[in-house]
């Protein structure tokens, strides 16, 4: 495949230096800064290498915009009541993306009385709640006609997080790719101030023509995609994560439109994040509803389309503060949703809970409780993360109350399982080819007491 490669330093020294900008004084994980300064929403590539595709064009022109797809972020105070989310008309529950568990109702802790759904299908719309450090997206948010909010799903997502998912808690977030609709977003106090340009990459969508079919839909940092459609395959080159930009040979002067030239600028930059798909738009890049934004000329935004490249590598990033981004590893491959079965003991058994990501219990009285997951839900929810043989993987617990849990691994008959493992104790393990796994976790007599767990593949010095 052909590349494009940027010229190294020098390209990115003439982006830096004709758009000069001092270290952002702000403090990230905010309403107005959501995530974290090392987040790749904050943080721009370092030598950035090109593919040569270009972006196909439809009977559609591109769109710079907010409107029925995009979202409003609306700001919670703790001082906010409580409210329910109801199932949509002709569904028996609200699916809670993390537990992959659907309920009756969903609470809210504290809902902002201005929250309104954007109006086309999808109805997105975030709520911050920084008083509890999460983002809320919602899915098909709508008030019914008995004036209840209903939804099909609730996603959350850490205010100070990656804006991102991971194989452990890999939908965060009502875009197709995972994350949160906030993540990239042109925001109202932005969209008019005077910076020469966004200092966050932006969040995009593209048509089928232009989005990559296959296992390989979607790429790091996504952590899903949209559902192939049989009668309109993704016929295009550029997967679901991916980042888009302008190559730092881009004539600027040919973008007269001020609101296009301040994206086009954060294009060289920053880039763009695919996050979904759309129908019959080459591209789509969101802009938070309730902004002031206009339309910009479609001959000069199908100039930016025929040079927006998809990113096939970078030498690495800048974060929000001005340091190198220190890339990601030991990421836990490991979560404890699923059905949980008693096996032994009297009371209420642990359940998994989303927001400590572990699995909690209350008191016990009796006798000591064992309970088992078979569900195999915690692993492999994101593609090629999971694990693999003869890869080395290490299993650690962080427990309060005496609680400990032990990991089989299974092929066919045969099963392999670690030990009794409680705080602060870990296992290595080889992985079996083929191999499922189920876990056990065993609670003593006593109070309440808690359950998380992480599986880590190990490189090869450890």
């Amino acid at each position: 495949m052909k590349l494009l490669v940027a010229v190294g330093t020098l390209a990115l020294a003439s982006v830096t230096q004709a758009y000069a900008q001092t270290v952002p004084t702000v403090t990230f994980g905010t309403y107005q800064k959501p995530f974290a300064a090392d987040s790749l929403w904050n943080s721009y590539p370092v030598n950035p290498a090109f593919d040569t595709w270009e972006i196909p064009a439809t009977t559609w022109n591109p769109a710079i915009q907010a409107g029925a797809y995009s979202s409003g972020i609306f700001e919670a105070k703790a001082s906010d009541p409580k409210m329910l989310i109801y199932p949509v008309a002709g569904k028996t529950g609200v699916v809670d993306t993390d537990t992959e568990m659907s309920a009756p109702t969903y609470t809210i802790p504290h809902w902002p009385a201005n929250t309104l759904p954007a109006t086309g299908e999808d109805g997105h719309a975030d709520i911050i709640d920084a008083s509890l450090n999460r983002i809320y997206s919602f899915s098909n948010l709508k008030k019914n006609t008995e004036g209840k909010w209903t939804a099909t799903r609730v996603s959350w997502t850490p205010l100070n997080g990656t804006g991102w998912g991971d194989p452990a808690h890999y939908y965060q977030g009502a875009r197709a790719a995972g994350p949160a609709p906030t993540g990239g977003m042109i925001r109202i106090a932005e969209a008019g101030d005077t910076k020469p340009l966004f200092e966050h990459a932006l969040s995009m969508s593209l048509d089928f023509t232009g989005l990559l079919a296959g296992p390989d839909r979607y790429t790091y940092p996504a952590t899903a995609a949209d559902t192939p459609i049989p009668n309109k395959p993704n016929t295009g080159r550029i997967p679901e994560g991916a980042r888009v930009m302008l190559p730092p040979n881009f004539d600027l002067s040919k973008i007269t439109d001020a609101r296009l030239l301040k994206v086009a600028r954060t294009l060289m930059k920053y880039g763009a994040y695919v996050v979904d798909r759309n129908y019959n738009t080459p591209f789509a890049i969101y802009v938070e509803i309730g902004a002031p934004w206009g339309a910009s000329p479609p001959d000069q935004l199908n100039l930016v389309r025929k040079s927006l490249r998809r990113v096939l590598g970078q030498t690495g990033h800048i974060d929000g503060n001005g340091k190198p981004r220190v890339p990601e590893t030991h990421v836990n491959l490991l979560s404890l949703r699923g059905a949980w079965l008693l096996i032994d003991g009297v009371g209420a058994q642990g359940v998994y809970d989303t927001f400590s990501q572990s699995v909690v219990w209350g008191t016990t009285t009796t006798r000591p409780m064992t309970q088992i997951n078979y569900s195999n839900w915690g692993l492999g929810r994101v593609a090629n993360k999971y694990p693999s043989a003869p890869k080395r993987y290490k299993l650690s617990v962080e427990s309060t109350g005496g609680t400990t849990m032990s990991m089989t691994m299974q092929v066919g008959t045969v099963k392999t399982t670690t030990a009794q493992l409680g705080n602060g104790q870990s296992e290595t393990v080889v992985w079996p080819d083929k191999a499922t796994a189920f876990f056990t976790a065993k609670k003593p007599v006593g109070g309440p007491a808690s359950l998380k767990a992480r599986l880590v593949e190990l490189s090869a010095g450890e």
